[in-house]
């Protein structure tokens, strides 16, 4: 059964998608006679971004584009349906594209696309990303204090596979007394079964030299389901059954079987000069024990220049049922640098 485009009421989301393993140009005609020739990135906020080979990304104002023409397939979104067209997307006169979609094509005015959005594209090469964050804040007045914050963050991804790193080590001295001292590592690995679902692996591992908890340990595996992963950020969630494990100072230690629920969110804002981040987990044993665990995090990172940024960040850790009930709480902010 066909769809009759002409019907539908677009508030028209586009989602850029590029034919496997070939790179095309893209067409922008402008208002004044002049033509673009790129990749699309992204249409935000009345700002087209093009991405060229002779003048690196450019921004125009949506305002000033008369028509346009994508080499690849492009996805169209019904905001009212929730679903999504494969079509092409061909110049026309001043003010207008033809969309075309199986055999019925419609003539659109450019005023009714509100946003449009480059997809992920799946390489046979490595795409490396990722970010370092750090922060020092020393104080000497009536008490002296020494407190350090570094994170590390990177994905690498190639075809159906994705490796997700992270670790983190933090440590404050007060007056020769340790107040904080632990470091954290995950590690994660995705296999795309479908344009959006994913199953995932994961490992992480948590040392304390302060807490009575001193270890913390979780194992899993499970399905994932992909909201977006596009130039405008990417959200993921996936649910995750396996062991938990927790050690203690006098090396006792116990575990138990559970279930986890793990999100990663990110979200370009402002020009992506800023980014709103979110990741964590929430796991739940399925013992008659009811551990409950909370480890999230939240933060605002702002790009100063290409590479190098400031962050601000929440963390939280909760830990309930065990032996020694933990809830940690850090606060960080500092400079770091970004790659992509």
């Amino acid at each position: 059964m066909g769809i009759n485009i002409t019907k539908c009421d677009f508030s028209l989301c586009i989602f850029l998608s590029a034919f496997a393993c070939v790179v095309r140009a893209d067409t922008v005609w402008l208002v004044n006679g002049d033509r673009l020739s790129g990749t699309v990135q992204s249409l935000s906020d009345g700002q087209l971004e093009l991405k060229t080979n002779y003048a690196g990304t450019l921004k125009v104002s949506w305002a000033s584009v008369s028509t346009m023409e994508s080499e690849s397939t492009i996805s169209i979104g019904n905001n009212k349906t929730k679903e999504n067209y494969p079509v092409s997307v061909f110049p026309y006169k001043a003010g207008y594209v033809i969309i075309k979609h199986n055999d019925k094509q419609e003539i659109v005015s450019v005023k009714r696309i509100d946003e449009l959005m480059k997809s992920e594209v799946r390489s046979d090469q490595w795409d490396w990303s990722g970010n370092i964050d750090a922060g020092v804040n020393l104080k000497n007045a009536s008490t002296k204090t020494d407190d350090y914050n570094l994170s590390l963050n990177t994905k690498l991804k190639k075809q159906k596979w994705r490796h997700d790193i992270s670790a983190t080590y933090n440590r404050e001295i007060e007056d020769n007394t340790v107040n904080t001292d632990n470091y954290s590592f995950r590690y994660a690995i995705d296999y795309m079964l479908e344009e959006q679902y994913f199953w995932q692996s994961r490992f992480s591992y948590k040392r304390d030299w302060v807490e009575d908890l001193s270890r913390q340990l979780l194992i899993g595996t499970g399905p994932g389901y992909q909201l977006w992963d596009d130039e405008t950020g990417a959200f993921s969630v996936s649910l995750l059954g396996g062991a938990f494990s927790y050690g203690y100072s006098d090396d006792r230690r116990d575990s138990h079987f559970g279930a986890s629920i793990h999100w990663d969110y990110q979200r370009y804002l402002i020009d992506k000069t800023v980014t709103l981040y979110s990741n964590g987990e929430l796991g739940h044993s399925l013992d008659n024990d009811g551990v409950i665990s909370v480890d999230a995090e939240l933060g605002l990172r702002y790009a100063l220049t290409s590479w190098s940024t400031f962050h601000v960040g929440y963390h939280r850790n909760i830990v309930k049922g065990t032996r020694d009930t933990l809830d940690e709480r850090i606060f960080s902010t500092g400079l770091g640098m970004t790659w992509k």
